[in-house]
């Protein structure tokens, strides 16, 4: 649906960058039952993360967290911005550092188990997007954003990595 939308804004309706929109609404809400999910992994399988594989996987969320106040907070708020912009673009660094935190989580659950290749492309594909989401984000904060630009591509990367872990995941049982 948010792709839907944001086509519809920029073909039909013809609004360049339509950020925030509506398709925004889509974007941040298809993280919700993701999450659900990678939470639910979890409470299942906790009893299987170990105190050293915790330590990698905080270690990556930490990393990810000090890359995002380092290098890609301080660019989009730097801004003059309307509290619909700021609400925005406070939401997806939240967003994505909760997915990658939880697909990080769950890679060190099931690292070199049975189902250890889902779980890796899984996180590679989560990555992906948080690449693409920060990329995007901070190429519409130095007004560089255009459709069609790299992070564009990172994106469709990250929803191919994770249509592949899917099709892992089935080929594995």
């Amino acid at each position: 649906m948010a792709e839907a939308t944001w086509a519809v804004y920029y073909f039909v309706v013809q609004v360049e960058l339509p950020y925030p929109s509506l398709a925004d609404i889509f974007y941040a809400g298809g993280y919700l039952p993701i999450i659900a999910g990678l939470v639910g992994y979890l409470a299942t399988f906790q009893v299987a993360l170990s105190k050293r594989r915790l330590g990698y996987a905080l270690m990556g969320v930490g990393a990810a967290v000090a890359l995002a106040l380092i290098f890609v907070l301080p660019v989009e708020l730097s801004q003059n911005l309307t509290p619909l912009n700021l609400l925005t673009n406070i939401l997806y660094p939240v967003l994505d550092l909760v997915l990658l935190s939880l697909a990080l989580l769950s890679l060190a659950i099931f690292a070199g188990g049975r189902i250890a290749n889902w779980w890796l492309l899984f996180a590679a594909g989560a990555t992906l997007y948080v690449i693409g989401d920060e990329f995007f984000l901070y190429q519409v904060a130095q007004g560089s954003y255009y459709n069609g630009s790299v992070d564009d591509l990172v994106f469709l990367l990250g929803y191919l990595t994770f249509a592949m872990a899917f099709y892992t995941h089935r080929k594995e049982f």
